[in-house]
């Protein structure tokens, strides 16, 4: 069985980034196994389930987004030239992922940041509610937590969907983002 170079290629994008996780979500993580009860985190074992909950949670929510924001592509992409549009969204994603590279490598820290802080209206609206499932105390908190945590401004995360933008279908768009959490799913997992 053959990986599609596609989805490869998100999975890089996700596990090169993961010096950006570990400061930008290492803490998260960390604070959210530290609030398990210690009766239920007595060893590194016993977080593991918590772990893949969380996690588990976020990458679900990088797929509605990629499922999302590909339809979003779909729809744009028929209207008029659709290649003309779909080949600006390509663009538009590779100088994101430039600017990115930049962004990472401490050369241009507004480059991303302007992004984040349009993501930080959304995560406004949400963090109510995911406040609301801290301290955990159940694998099915664990992954609401996850899950709304997915939503966390994040640029490494929008450059990603904005590859998404390309995709073929919903789906593909989808998996192109799973692929991409599954990317930084080692550090984030060592990190908690």
């Amino acid at each position: 069985m053959s990986i599609e170079p596609l989805y490869l290629s998100a999975f890089i994008m996700g596990l090169l980034g993961t010096t950006h996780c570990a400061g930008m979500c290492g803490g998260i993580v960390s604070a959210l196994s530290l609030g398990i009860p210690a009766s239920q985190r007595s060893s590194r074992r016993s977080l593991i389930p918590f772990l893949l909950a969380y996690n588990g949670g976020r990458i679900l929510s990088y797929a509605l987004a990629g499922l999302l924001v590909a339809s979003l592509g779909g729809v744009l992409g028929s209207l008029g030239e659709g290649m003309v549009i779909r080949t600006l969204f390509g663009l538009l994603s590779s100088i994101l992922m430039i600017l990115l590279g930049f962004y990472l490598i401490g050369w241009w820290r507004r480059a991303i940041l302007l992004l984040e802080q349009a993501g930080g209206r959304v995560w406004r609206n949400i963090e109510p509610y995911a406040q609301r499932f801290i301290p955990i105390r159940s694998l099915s908190q664990a992954g609401m937590a996850g899950i709304l945590w997915g939503w966390l401004p994040c640029g490494l995360v929008y450059t990603a969907l904005t590859w998404t933008l390309t995709s073929e279908s919903p789906l593909e768009g989808a998996l192109l983002m799973v692929s991409f959490g599954l990317g930084t799913l080692p550090a984030l997992l060592g990190l908690g």
